[in-house]
């Protein structure tokens, strides 16, 4: 519809009216950061208003050619009337809510991809730091290393470190702006034995076994969750679609009623509900790494 460049720059014109949305996402300016989205919310806001002010004057465009083509063929009813404010209000309105929330969603994205790699991280840095390597070129490692949004986020505090940014600053700032709850422990954890002078290999190790103890012990959670909810599956996508069925056509026999147009409507229903199963399945499954 309009690339994020442009709604940025026409976004500017409307900038002033950006704080009044503040309320509708309060955490915006942290999910921003921890999207990796380099952009300041008032700017993110203001785009997010362009955009939708642009959906608004398409679905009014929209319908008004709906209402022309009702009118040239005597087809206006209420009906259509009443879907016309949905199409011109409420569908920017939601558009506009799932654009604020968007960096959060890339958050979580971002938190999975960096679970799933942070303990092979961590113990990479375990061993070099053990083996007398010193902490940065162990980091240094890590961002040079196939570790995707953790090899990313090191980069970037290699990148502070070399510009001059204190080692434990540059690693203070990794810690604040990543999502996942596992690193930001991991770093905080190494900061405390760096700043004391303790072990930092041995604590790191600790660290690492914290996070397997973790992952594990969320896989077993979710094997735990998945025996109810095939269950559920079964007997909502085998057992009352069977068993439903047969009584429904026989009471729809001795009712004299037709069960032809109901009957065509079940198999798009179990594909909805299939395809909602599976989401749903996968977004519950724990992020890990071992």
């Amino acid at each position: 519809m309009i690339s994020s460049e442009k709604a940025l720059f026409f976004g500017k014109k409307v900038k002033k009216f950006a704080p009044s949305f503040r309320g509708m996402a309060p955490s915006l300016k942290q999910d921003l950061i921890q999207a990796s989205m380099d952009v300041d919310y008032l700017d993110y806001i203001a785009a997010g208003l362009i955009v939708t002010l642009i959906l608004v004057g398409l679905m009014v465009g929209v319908s008004a050619l709906i209402v022309l083509i009702a009118l040239k063929r005597g087809l206006l009813t209420i009906k259509i009337e009443g879907i016309l404010p949905v199409l011109i209000l409420v569908v920017p309105a939601i558009y506009f809510l799932y654009f604020l929330n968007y960096p959060k969603l890339q958050a979580i994205k971002r938190t999975k991809l960096i679970e799933e790699q942070v303990v092979f991280s961590t113990r990479e840095i375990m061993i070099k730091v053990g083996s007398g390597v010193p902490v940065f070129n162990a980091l240094l490692d890590v961002a040079n290393g196939d570790y995707g949004v953790v090899s990313d986020e090191f980069k970037l505090a290699i990148e502070e470190i070399e510009s001059g940014v204190p080692q434990e600053e540059a690693l203070d700032h990794l810690a604040r702006r990543v999502p996942s709850q596992s690193l930001k422990r991991t770093i905080d954890i190494m900061l405390n034995a760096i700043k004391s002078g303790s072990d930092v290999a041995g604590t790191l190790n600790l660290i690492n076994d914290m996070l397997i103890k973790k992952q594990q012990s969320d896989m077993k959670s979710y094997a735990g969750e998945l025996t109810p909810m095939s269950m559920a599956y079964m007997l909502i996508s085998v057992v009352m679609p069977s068993l439903g069925m047969s009584v429904f056509v026989i009471l729809g026999s001795l009712a004299h009623f037709n069960t032809v147009d109901i009957i065509y409507i079940i198999p798009p229903f179990l594909l909805m509900f299939q395809m909602f199963f599976m989401g749903m399945i996968g977004s519950r499954r724990p992020s890990v790494g071992v």
